[in-house]
């Protein structure tokens, strides 16, 4: 069954029931380790007691072979509470880690469905500090929060029922230093908090970055920019070292506070418990459980101001990460229309189209591409091609017009099914680390070995890929760094040549390809593009001169349209960038 993540206003008591539902599916080991956590916290509140009983009753009378047993049931007491603790903390790391392995599935499920414009606005830093660390803080939250903050809860009320059944006088004594514990872990709270959201920050700003300056270093290198980028890695790692510093900080003021606060306990616990013995109104064995009652009582009072702050941290991460889920603005959703069969006629209807509100890129462009015809696309650099083929594919929406796909809008199709009838090359090829045979199949496993060797026969790329090490199981590495431009490009033609699609866009297809590549791929390209509707964007004029037809666009609006043959004669803008070309080439 599909991971959901249930939909519970973002409010602070909603954020923490949203977050409680997400162990829903271990909710029997949740309870179980709430159950474990709550009997260890009893062992641990009840055992002065035991020496309460021991002293008075054994020690102090001498009595050998009663002070043996319960030294012996005292010792069983301690390692079954320390098997508590170890089967304790066992599930709910357990639990931590389940959750959190869903969350990260959904999360990352729950990206790949973004529209590109959410990756436009938002830094591949944050979308990674969402998916990891955020993640990550959550565990904190069922391993060190909801679920020991229980048993810290309970063990305080047992131990106050027991200090006050077993000498109120003392209990007052021991509790009236509590305001000031309260009032300590109130500002540790707050100031944890606040530092904490400011380390969230500045991880995500490191996150981005680093991501896009690693990813860029040859630029960075190039033109020598290796002192001014590394001023402002160094700017921002001081602003997250700083506030990790303040949240230092409150740990370094909080906890010493609490340590003298319960010294001071102990001071007024003896103090009054030593004229107690001397009175003859209080035992040793009760003094002696109530000097061990103090530290089991301010241990989990301390501990829980820590807890709420494991909450707090988990919280904040779990609204990020929300936020980022409950974007349903920036989802692509696409219709249930599944044709059997795609003849590919793609007509735009007074198209406009803008990436931000200050320029549009389209402006009421109307054309038709026939069926199993190929349109070229030209114009000078922003005129709107590439702008075309996002629109195609649906990676963008129109702010006004229609685009038809066969007769019937494209948002009517389905949107996975339209992308699987659409076969993309784009002018920069992306190659992910692993084979060749990896990067033309990408996980379709009804692409077979075989089909991938006969597109590489086709497009004319066999035999290169033969002579790498490994062949077809050559590891292009990251981004295709162990392949030359032009083998990439070779790739992303198999590529599409493999997914046998009705629609063909080629974007700057052969601008990375030297001229025996290219002279070596043009028959391929003629073969990919038989029989199928395909749109052709080309700076290079020379290589569409066989095209059906040919769009010019000028600032995003259409310009000319006809053959290479109608538009020379015409002697528009068409013919003079064929014949600066020529001349460009000429001179060269």
């Amino acid at each position: 069954m599909a991971f959901r993540l249930p939909r519970i206003p973002s409010l602070k008591p909603g954020l923490l029931g949203r977050i409680m539902q997400l162990a829903l599916p271990e909710r029997k080991v949740f309870a179980g380790a709430v159950g474990l956590t709550i009997l260890s916290s009893v062992l641990a509140a009840v055992y002065p007691l035991f020496f309460q009983h021991t002293i008075d009753n054994y020690v102090v009378t001498a009595d050998i072979p009663g002070l043996t047993l319960w030294s012996g049931i005292i010792l069983a007491l301690l390692l079954s509470q320390s098997l508590l603790g170890f089967t304790n903390a066992w599930l709910a790391e357990k639990i931590g880690q389940d959750v959190i392995f869903r969350l990260r599935d959904y999360v990352y499920r729950h990206l790949t469905s973004l529209r590109l414009s959410f990756f436009d606005k938002t830094p591949v830093g944050t979308a990674v500090t969402r998916t990891i660390s955020d993640i990550e803080t959550i565990t904190e939250l069922f391993s060190a929060g909801l679920i020991t903050i229980a048993g810290d809860i309970f063990q305080i009320v047992v131990i106050l029922f027991c200090m006050f059944w077993m000498n109120w006088k003392l209990a007052l004594i021991s509790l009236s230093v509590l305001p000031l514990l309260l009032i300590a872990a109130n500002k540790f709270r707050k100031g944890v908090r606040d530092s904490f959201q400011e380390v969230r920050n500045e991880v995500a700003r490191l996150n981005a970055f680093l991501q896009e300056h690693i990813t860029g270093m040859q630029i960075v290198q190039l033109f020598n920019r290796e002192k001014a980028e590394m001023d402002k890695f160094t700017a921002i790692n001081k602003k997250h070292r700083d506030a990790n510093i303040r949240g230092i900080y409150y740990y370094a003021v909080f906890f010493p506070v609490v340590e003298l606060i319960v010294a001071f306990t102990l001071a007024l616990i003896v103090w009054w418990g030593s004229h107690g013995l001397l009175a003859g109104t209080t035992r040793v064995g009760e003094l002696t459980a109530f000097i061990m009652f103090i530290n089991l009582f301010f241990r989990p009072v301390r501990a829980i101001a820590d807890r709420f702050n494991n909450i707090q941290m988990g919280m904040i991460a779990a609204e990020r990460i929300f936020a980022l889920t409950d974007d349903a603005a920036n989802i692509e959703t696409g219709g249930t229309f599944k044709p059997q069969t795609l003849r590919g006629e793609i007509e735009f209807r007074n198209i406009s189209f803008a990436y931000n509100e200050e320029k549009q890129v389209l402006q009421n462009l109307s054309f038709t591409a026939e069926a199993g015809k190929t349109l070229a696309i030209v114009g000078h650099t922003g005129s709107g091609k590439t702008t075309l083929i996002n629109l195609v594919s649906r990676f963008y929406t129109p702010l006004s017009g229609e685009i038809l796909l066969d007769g019937k809008p494209v948002e009517s199709y389905d949107l996975a099914w339209l992308r699987s009838r659409i076969a993309v090359v784009l002018q920069d090829v992306f190659l992910f680390s692993g084979s060749i045979t990896d990067n033309v199949r990408l996980r379709n496993p009804e692409i077979t070995a075989e089909q991938i060797r006969q597109a590489a026969q086709t497009i004319g790329a066999y035999d290169f890929i033969s002579h790498l090490p490994g062949g077809f199981d050559f590891n292009v590495m990251e981004r295709g760094l162990s392949l030359s431009l032009g083998q990439r490009q070779l790739v992303s033609f198999i590529r599409a040549l493999a997914f046998d699609p009705s629609v063909i866009v080629l974007d700057e297809a052969t601008s990375s390809i030297d001229s025996e590549t290219e002279a070596l791929i043009q028959n391929a390209i003629a073969t990919l593009l038989r029989d199928r509707t395909a749109l052709v964007i080309a700076h290079r004029l020379s290589t569409i001169r066989n095209a059906h037809k040919i769009l010019l666009l000028d600032n995003g609006m259409k310009k000319e349209e006809g053959t290479h043959e109608t538009l020379m004669a015409a002697g528009g803008l068409y013919r003079q960038m064929v014949e600066k070309q020529q001349a460009v080439e000429l001179s060269h």
